[in-house]
């Protein structure tokens, strides 16, 4: 009995500290981009750039629940990092970081508002009549 309690705990510790889901990158069914690759969302998330492959203005959003698992998956660096390179870009006024929303439904609307907005959300979630799927980070 105590192996099996010993086993149980052990498989509860590690679901826990798995990521939370699969992160949609998402943008207005508008928008005539069809897919991004990871370095060109990186790119726009992280400032490099203001517009989509196809020319079109990208206007970035970070969602508060899934901000830290977005970062990591996209960069495979921790929050404190991003959180400092921006710091150091908005000092030197280069360049400000995403708005941020605060969950799912937020970022869904102001997609759904906004031809060249572009955003994520928990994969879950995803409604492919609403907003167009840019990529999957798993």
């Amino acid at each position: 009995m105590a192996m099996k309690n010993f086993i149980l705990s052990c498989l509860l510790i590690l679901l826990s500290t798995q990521s939370v889901a699969e992160i949609a990158i998402i943008a207005n069914l508008q928008n005539n981009q069809q897919q991004l690759t990871t370095l060109q969302v990186q790119d726009i998330f992280m400032g490099r750039t203001r517009a989509f492959p196809s020319g079109r203005f990208a206007l970035a959003f970070d969602q508060l629940e899934l901000r830290e698992e977005f970062y990591q998956k996209l960069t495979d660096r921790p929050i404190a990092q991003i959180n400092a390179y921006w710091a150091r870009l908005m000092f030197s006024g280069q360049t400000s970081p995403p708005s941020k929303l605060p969950d799912d439904q937020s970022m869904m609307k102001m997609i759904q508002e906004n031809k060249g907005a572009i955003g994520y959300i928990n994969k879950t979630n995803a409604d492919k009549h609403k907003i167009r799927i840019l990529l999957i980070l798993k």
